[in-house]
C-alpha cells in the first residue's frame, strides 16, 4: 500500500513590470509547519509535517504566500511580487520492499501570468521579508479587494473608506466595540466617518449632501485616509496572531 508524503513544494517569484531585484541576498523563514527559502526568484518549502497530497500542503503554503503578497502590496500601494506554484517533490513511505523511499510524483503546473502595467520604476537590492503575523483571513481579503479597487481606479476614495470603516463596525457590533476589539482609537475612526460622510465632490463624494456644497478632499486629508485603510487591513489580518498589538492612533497617521 502506498503512503504519499510531501517533501517540499518549489514556486517562482515574478515581479511583474513595476520592480526588479539586483542580486539579493536569500531570504530564510521558518514556520511551526515548513521552511522556506527565496533565493535566484525560486522559492524552495520543505515540509515538516506530514501531508498526503500537494493539495493539502499548497493549503497551507499558499496562505503564507499570500499574505507575504499583500503585505508588499500594502507597504507599496500596489502588487509587486506574486509567488506561482511550480512543482511538488512527493515520495512513498511504504515502497516495496526491495527499494528505498522514491520519488512518486513530481508534479509541474507553473503559470507565466503577468500582471502590473507600468514600466518598471524601482531596482532593489534585497527581496522584501515575509511578515511575522500578517495572515489573509475573509475580512482582509474583502478589505484589500476593495482598496485595491480603489487603486486601479475602479472605486471612489471615500467609498472604498466608508465600507472598510462599516466593516469594522458591523464585525466588532458597534464604533465603540471596535476601538475596543481592533485596538483602534476612537478618533481615527471618528475621523473616516467624518471625511467619508461630509467630504467629496459630485463625482467622489459617497452621498450628496443638498444643504452644503461640494467639499473636495485635500491632497492632505485623502493621503491620511489612504493610511488609515492600509492599516486598518494590517490590523485584522494580525488579529489573534501577534500577542502585542500597539494602539493605532492618530499620531500614526499623516498630519493635515
Amino acid at each position: 500500500m502506498h503512503d504519499p508524503h510531501v517533501v517540499s513544494l518549489q514556486y517562482k517569484l515574478e515581479t511583474g513590470t513595476t520592480v526588479s531585484f539586483y542580486n539579493p541576498p536569500a531570504v530564510n523563514d521558518e514556520t511551526d509547519t515548513f521552511r522556506l527559502k527565496l533565493e535566484n526568484s525560486k522559492v524552495t518549502v520543505d515540509l515538516k509535517h506530514h501531508f498526503a497530497s500537494v493539495e493539502a500542503a499548497r493549503c497551507v503554503v499558499d496562505a503564507y504566500l499570500l499574505a507575504w503578497e499583500l503585505d508588499v502590496a500594502l507597504r507599496f500601494g500596489r502588487k509587486e511580487i506574486k509567488f506561482i506554484f511550480e512543482d511538488a517533490e512527493v515520495i512513498d513511505r511504504d515502497p516495496p520492499p526491495s527499494g528505498s523511499p522514491m520519488t512518486i510524483q513530481v508534479s509541474g503546473i507553473a503559470s507565466a501570468t503577468a500582471f502590473g502595467t507600468a514600466t518598471i520604476s524601482a531596482a532593489r537590492r534585497e527581496y522584501p521579508s515575509p511578515p511575522k503575523y500578517f495572515r489573509v483571513n475573509p475580512d482582509v481579503d474583502t478589505l484589500w479587494h476593495r482598496f485595491e479597487g480603489y487603486s486601479q481606479g475602479r472605486e471612489p476614495l471615500l467609498a472604498m473608506a466608508y465600507f472598510c470603516l462599516t466593516l469594522l463596525e458591523a464585525r466588532a457590533g458597534g464604533r465603540k466595540n471596535a476601538e475596543k476589539q481592533y485596538r483602534i482609537q476612537k478618533a481615527v475612526l471618528d475621523k473616516l466617518g467624518e471625511l467619508t460622510a461630509n467630504r467629496g465632490d459630485e463625482k467622489t463624494a459617497r452621498k450628496l449632501k443638498k444643504a452644503s456644497p461640494p467639499a473636495p478632499l485635500t491632497p492632505a486629508e485623502a493621503r491620511r485616509i489612504e493610511v488609515a485603510i492600509k492599516a486598518i487591513i494590517w490590523r485584522v489580518g494580525e488579529m489573534g496572531t501577534n500577542p502585542s498589538l500597539a494602539v493605532i492612533g492618530m499620531s500614526d497617521l499623516p498630519k493635515i
